[in-house]
C-alpha cells in the first residue's frame, strides 16, 4: 500500500501543476482585454505570457510521459503476464514488477532521487509564479478601477455643466498613475529573477535526463527540448546529447 501512496502522491502533484497552469492561463485570457489601456504593462505581461508557455510545454510533455509510457505501458505490460500467468505466484510476481516499474518510471526509486529534487522544485517554481502573476494583476486591477473612477466622476461632473475636475486633483491622479508606474520594475525584475531561476532547474532536469540509464527518459528530454532551447544555452547538454547518442555502433 505504501507504494501505491507515493505513486498517487506524485500523480496528484503532477495533476495539480496542469489545474494550476490552467488557472494562470485563464488569467491572462481574462484580463488581456481589460488591461490594453495600460500600455506600461504590456511588457510585464510578455513576459507571464512566455513563462506560462514555458511552464505548460514542460508539464503537457510530463502528463504525456505519466500516462503513455509510464501507466499505458506498466499496465499492457502487467496484463500481458497476468494473461501468460500459470499460478497465483506468477500474478504476484507480475503486480511486483508493475510497481517496480511505475516507481522507477515515475522517479520515485533511490536512484532517481536528484531528478525527483530537480523535479519538485519545477513544481514549486510553478506555483510561485501563480502568486506573483496573481498580485500583478491585483495591482493592476486595482490600478484601472481607479483610474476609470476618476473618469466616471469627470465625465459626470461635465454633464452636471460643471467643471470637470480642478488642477489639484488632476496632479493627484497624475502623482498616483506616476507611484503605481514606479512599481513596474520591480514587476519585471521579479519575473525576470523567477525566468531564469526556473530555466537554469529545467536545464539542471534536462542534464539529467540525458545522462540516465533509463531509454525512455532520455527520450522524454528530446520532447521537453524538442526546439534546443535550453539545448543552446547548456553546455552540458550538448555534450550529454554527443556522449549518448553522438557514437554508433559499428558494422565492421
Amino acid at each position: 500500500m505504501g507504494h501505491y501512496l507515493r505513486v498517487f502522491n506524485f500523480l496528484w502533484r503532477a495533476k495539480r501543476m496542469e489545474y494550476t497552469l490552467t488557472d494562470i492561463w485563464k488569467g491572462q485570457m481574462c484580463n488581456a482585454k481589460l488591461l490594453k489601456t495600460m500600455p506600461e504593462l504590456s511588457g510585464v505581461l510578455h513576459q507571464c505570457h512566455i513563462l506560462a508557455s514555458e511552464m505548460v510545454h514542460f508539464i503537457h510533455q510530463m502528463q504525456y510521459y505519466i500516462t503513455f509510457e509510464v501507466l499505458e505501458c506498466s499496465w499492457d505490460e502487467l496484463w500481458n503476464r497476468v494473461q501468460q500467468a500459470q499460478d497465483l505466484d506468477h500474478i504476484i510476481a507480475a503486480h511486483d514488477m508493475f510497481l517496480d516499474s511505475i516507481i522507477s518510471r515515475c522517479l520515485l526509486d533511490n536512484n532517481s532521487r536528484s531528478l525527483l529534487t530537480q523535479l519538485r522544485a519545477i513544481f514549486d517554481q510553478i506555483i510561485e509564479f501563480q502568486s506573483a502573476q496573481d498580485s500583478l494583476y491585483r495591482s493592476a486591477l486595482e490600478e484601472l478601477a481607479l483610474r476609470l473612477q476618476f473618469e466616471e466622476k469627470k465625465q459626470q461632473r461635465e454633464d452636471e455643466g460643471k467643471w470637470g475636475v480642478t488642477a489639484e486633483q488632476v496632479a493627484e491622479e497624475k502623482k498616483r498613475i506616476q507611484e503605481f508606474q514606479d512599481t513596474i520594475p520591480k514587476m519585471r525584475s521579479q519575473l525576470r529573477i523567477l525566468t531564469h531561476f526556473y530555466q537554469s532547474i529545467v536545464q539542471q532536469f534536462l542534464v539529467l535526463l540525458m545522462t540516465s540509464t533509463d531509454e525512455s527518459l532520455r527520450f522524454l528530454s528530446f520532447r521537453l527540448d524538442f526546439n534546443e532551447h535550453y539545448r543552446a544555452r547548456e553546455p552540458r547538454l550538448r555534450a550529454s546529447l554527443g556522449t549518448n547518442w553522438g557514437r554508433r555502433p559499428s558494422n565492421i
